[in-house]
């Protein structure tokens, strides 16, 4: 064997073990987890697992930094190979005149080196060691990293671990944003980090700094003006509390990610501008037991979240259920949902804009929802139905509509907590039986604005022309219903807005969408406690309208005139208009083939000659006779509609001799109590049952009707036909028949 294979043999493991004396990965501690805004502002942070703020390295090392770390700690770092020689020498020479150390040599790879390794004991084979490690983490790593290693592992004194970490504890800001002061502060810190314990060494440490700023002038890197502007600048007083602006959102990060660095799509700004606008409704609620509040803004272009405001955490002292993070979490959707059965139902041609909706009280197997005022119109206009939140309408529009149909509707809308069959859920699906979440509701309303404004969302069910219709309709809401002064919190900018609220008042909702932003807004107590008074006009409304107002103007959708079509409709009823229609108006509707039949309200009516009676003729000869278009309701809705419209003009009596063989339909109905109801009789102070009023409607305002009750006579009403029954518990028949031999009839039970 040569002598050159030799010295290779005897080389090779030394070489070897030089080429793996590094580990893959040099620092392993766990990390602190962050937050950030798209420009790099820090909106939260966590402390690690070992209780150190120790925040994941940044890309690069701010310039001045930079300079300053190496101006005081290693001068010739920029060309030396991990050790630095004169460095060596200069530090035995001064050691072995002063017989002790007093000088170190150690570069800021070796730092690097030492860092990684904590647990290594500090003697001269380790400082050996740390010096082959340096000159191998040079092969590896560029300068600009093994600097970049360095401040992010560095010790800034207390539990702080890194200059990113360090530059928000005591400067609350981005090391990229520090000053010249403020960086050579930092830069110093590693070197003793001892020094920046709050009240005490001050001195030291600002001698230390200043040290360093001089010496940066010295070498020409800042100016003389610079360096004294910098000496002028103040030591931070104590450590800062590091930000928390999006408490829930940094949570549920790391519920699904763990613990690192996250870049949201967050506006810091306007998330601040979020906080304080829950802070200030918080303070207010809170009085009223109200504790809860969940916010989430979207951009409608991009879909990004701009602010996530989870819970009201942190607000007030041992606060209940603020853990728990209300964007996320499925809640009784209230009324939130009306709005998108109203767009299908125009989609699919059920209805109009203006198509009259019976709004008269109800019953299917027990189930009796009532407006929020405890009140019926008889009749409603469909879009007005929307604009009020009208429940009993809404109730019937669904029953029209079909409950799996309206289930497939929202599954495809992005509802997945809405999971069940349509038999669990029922008609009460459209009055809050069902659960939604605030991010969903947020994400369906800025679905459908995408798709109106013709920028995505192609497979969504609903139409351009069926969703503008239900912005329109969303924009005029008042809810007079629920005597609210809202346009009190109308910035007066339109905005298409829906609110919701839970049986029991235990959620309150708003929703509102322009074609910028969606604000989606629930009030309540996570724990399900509901509380008087609270409505989602009362308590969301108010805090969507603020954020609205937080954010910049928009413009308004443009009507889809390529999805839409002019139609000619009745002014009264909203239907097509038929031929003998007196008043018309001609609105836009969605462009698809199938329509609602013609009006059915506006019929030709024959009468006498002073219009005194209704005739036919057999009662009256037919020279004689007036012929009149008249507006005529059924006589249960006809009934409600004549209280709130003085317009309206009920049909005069038939005329004494009108044979009624030879006009069809059933002149009576039976307003209360409907087919198959459970009546639950309640009791007075003296201990007796207070009875049922039942209640009757007659197309004819003179009509007498007689009542029977299983078979029994019991009574007649003449005009206004209410009567008080004390019927047995058990079922019932009721039976009201009129002098023409015209009858209707219910079964109901009484408990």
């Amino acid at each position: 064997m040569s002598k050159f294979k030799k010295i290779i043999l005897i080389l090779a493991p030394f070489v070897v073990l030089y080429i793996f004396c590094l580990p893959g990965k040099l620092f392993k501690a766990p990390l602190s987890a962050t937050l950030s805004s798209p420009d790099g502002t820090l909106l939260g942070a966590r402390i690690s697992a070992d209780g150190q703020w120790y925040f994941p390295p940044a890309k690069e090392v701010p310039d001045k930094f930079a300079k300053c770390i190496v101006c005081y700690e290693d001068k010739r770092f920029w060309w030396h190979p991990g050790i630095d020689f004169l460095s060596i020498g200069r530090a035995i020479r001064q050691n072995l005149s002063k017989k002790e150390v007093v000088s170190g040599a150690s570069t800021l790879t070796m730092q690097v080196i030492r860092l990684s390794r904590p647990d290594a004991p500090r003697n001269i084979p380790e400082k050996m060691l740390e010096a082959v490690m340096a000159t191998r983490l040079e092969l590896r790593h560029s300068k600009r990293k093994i600097l970049l290693l360095y401040a992010s592992n560095a010790p800034f004194g207390g539990n702080v671990v890194g200059l990113e970490a360090a530059a928000w504890r005591y400067f609350g800001r981005n090391a990229s944003d520090l000053s010249w002061a403020e960086s050579a502060m930092l830069a110093v810190l590693p070197n003793a980090p001892a020094l920046i314990h709050p009240g005490r060494n001050r001195e030291r440490l600002l001698e230390k700094r200043n040290f360093l700023l001089d010496k940066l002038c010295s070498k020409g890197v800042i100016d003389e003006l610079e360096c004294e502007l910098a000496k002028d600048e103040p030591l931070p007083d104590k450590p800062l509390p590091m930000p928390d602006k999006a408490y829930h959102l940094l949570e549920r990060l790391r519920a699904e990610g763990g613990d690192k660095a996250y870049t949201c799509t967050v506006d810091e700004a306007l998330q601040e501008r979020v906080n304080n606008i829950a802070r200030n409704h918080f303070e207010i609620y809170h009085q009223n037991l109200v504790d809860n509040m969940g916010i989430l803004v979207l951009d409608v272009h991009s879909g990004q979240v701009k602010a996530y405001y989870g819970n009201t955490h942190g607000l007030a002292g041992g606060l209940r259920g603020a853990e728990v993070d209300m964007v996320p979490a499925p809640r009784s959707s209230g009324s939130t949902l009306k709005p998108l059965l109203y767009a299908a139902m125009l989609q699919k041609g059920l209805i109009l804009p203006g198509t009259l909706i019976k709004d008269t009280p109800y019953n299917y197997n027990n189930f009796s929802p009532h407006n929020f005022s405890r009140s019926f119109d008889g009749a409603v206009p469909a879009n007005e139905v929307i604009e009020r939140s009208l429940n009993v309408p809404s109730v019937r529009m669904l029953e029209r509509y079909g409950v799996p149909e309206f289930l497939e509707l929202l599954q495809a809308m992005g509802f997945s907590t809405i999971n069940k069959d349509a038999d669990h859920y029922g008609l009460s699906l459209i009055l809050g039986g069902a659960e939604i979440t605030l991010q969903t509701l947020a994400e369906c309303y800025r679905s459908m604005a995408v798709k109106l404004l013709d920028e995505g969302c192609e497979d969504l069910p609903l139409g351009r022309g069926a969703i503008w219709l239900t912005f329109e309709a969303l924009s005029r809401a008042g809810r007079p219903e629920e005597e609210s002064s809202w346009m009190e919190f109308s910035s007066g900018r339109k905005i298409a807005w829906k609110t919701g609220t839970s049986w029991g008042n235990r959620d309150a909702w708003s929703v509102g969408v322009n074609p910028d932003y969606v604000v989606a807004v629930w009030v309540g107590n996570s724990d399900g406690e509901g509380r008087s008074q609270m409505t989602g006009v009362g308590y969301a409304s108010p805090v969507m309208f603020d954020v609205f107002n937080a954010l910049p103007h928009s413009r308004w959708f443009s009507m889809p005139l390529d999805d839409m079509v002019p139609i000619a409709v009745c002014h009264q009823s909203g239907l097509p208009a038929s031929r003998i229609c007196p008043d018309r108006d001609t609105v836009w509707v969605p462009d698809i083939k199938v329509r609602p039949d013609e009006c059915k309200y506006h019929r030709i009516v024959h009468l006498d000659a002073e219009r005194q009676y209704l005739v036919n003729s057999s009662c009256y000869p037919v020279e004689k006779m007036v012929e009149e278009v008249r507006f005529v309701l059924p006589p249960a809705m006809e009934w409600y509609y004549i209280k709130n419209h003085i317009d309206y003009r009920p049909l005069p009596p038939k005329h004494p001799d009108f044979d009624s063989g030879t006009d069809g339909g059933n002149p009576i109905e039976i307003i209360y109590p409907q087919q198959g109801v459970t009546v639950v009789l309640t009791r007075g102070l003296d201990g007796k049952d207070q009875g049922v009023v039942v209640r009757a409607a007659h197309t004819d305002p003179s009509a007498v009707l007689y009542w029977h009750l299983d078979d029994k006579y019991v009574a007649r009403t003449v005009g206004e036909h209410d009567l008080m029954l004390r019927p047995e518990p058990g079922a019932h028949l009721l039976v009201a028949m009129d002098s023409n031999g015209a009858s209707r009839s219910v079964y109901f039970i009484v408990k």
